[in-house]
């Protein structure tokens, strides 16, 4: 059996997935599976991807009908074998370092889940050989960690990837079917507070690949807009647990309703979701705003969300939040 299992969700990403398999193929650490999920590309990304199955044993390409990146990963943990699972994004790479760096940590701390720092690539990035010096790590308690993740400014995020888990941790979990944006945080924060603990460093192992097409780049559209949905479930959850959790959650829940305004038009398909995001500012603002540990984006846009509607929303939409 590997020691690890990589899952990458893969739909029409011709121009990245050679890039990102390579940099699979340079790793230092070789004890690994990787999973590849075609999900119902047009392009030529799966012939690129059976080429490296057909070559390294280590490899395995899986199609199916066009479901989403969540069905893809969810396809992935039904038949991970590996002790730890990580994910990548097919237009994402990794430091040839990843692996063995994340696994060191997971066990020098014996932690259920090693998390790295991510770094931003353009369109143009190709993968090399250069390893990522890992100059020192930590270890985080699961409800620090969760918090963190929730505050959004340091490692770690509510990102699925940069993460090395537990495989034992996914037993039974998985990513919504029904959410094209902000799957991650749905299930993330959950993944981490059952963590026995995370262990963190600064250091920038993954390299995630912004572009025009890339799902973060995009608009909201209504079903995305869906963000305010998984958020305030997020809130409903971590409420209970400490007041801790109930304070970072609140963070992210204000944060989601920003991003809402921001990405949106104003238009009957989104109302419904802009009123509440209008709601939920009015309700959450002001203890948001003297939570110390809120990003200062966050606060600067709760500043603002005390000026008329018109003149609000046209800061917001220059990039605020």
């Amino acid at each position: 059996m590997p020691a690890v299992s990589v899952i990458i969700p893969m739909y029409n990403t011709e121009a990245f997935i050679k890039d990102c398999l390579d940099s699979l193929v340079a790793q230092t650490f070789k004890d690994f599976e990787v999973i590849i999920i075609n999900d119902g590309s047009t392009d030529n990304c799966a012939r690129i991807a059976a080429s490296y199955a057909s070559s390294d044993a280590r490899f395995k390409l899986i199609g199916q009908p066009n479901k989403g990146p969540s069905e893809a990963r969810n396809t992935g943990l039904k038949i991970i074998r590996g002790d730890y699972v990580t994910f990548v994004d097919s237009d994402d790479c990794v430091a040839p370092n990843y692996l063995e760096a994340l696994v060191s940590m997971a066990k020098e701390h014996e932690a259920d889940i090693a998390c790295c720092n991510q770094q931003q690539v353009d369109e143009s990035f190709k993968s090399d050989s250069t390893t990522v010096e890992v100059a020192s790590s930590a270890s985080l308690s699961a409800e620090d960690a969760t918090a963190i993740a929730l505050y959004q400014d340091r490692v770690p995020d509510y990102s699925a990837w940069n993460k090395l888990y537990k495989s034992s941790l996914w037993k039974g979990k998985f990513f919504p079917a029904d959410k094209s944006l902000a799957e991650d945080l749905a299930v993330i924060p959950e993944i981490l507070l059952s963590a026995n603990k995370v262990a963190i460093t600064k250091a920038k192992l993954y390299l995630y690949r912004k572009h025009p097409s890339s799902i973060l780049a995009s608009s909201l559209t209504p079903e995305r807009a869906a963000i305010l949905d998984i958020a305030e479930s997020v809130f409903e959850q971590m409420k209970p647990v400490s007041k801790h959790l109930y304070k970072a959650a609140r963070s992210t829940l204000v944060s989601a309703s920003f991003s809402v305004l921001m990405r949106t038009n104003d238009s009957e398909e989104v109302a419904e979701f802009r009123h509440r995001a209008f709601a939920l500012i009015r309700k959450y603002r002001f203890g948001t705003f003297f939570d110390t540990k809120t990003r200062m984006r966050n606060r600067i846009a709760i500043l603002l969300s005390y000026l008329p509607r018109f003149l609000f929303l046209k800061l917001l939409k220059k990039g605020i939040q």
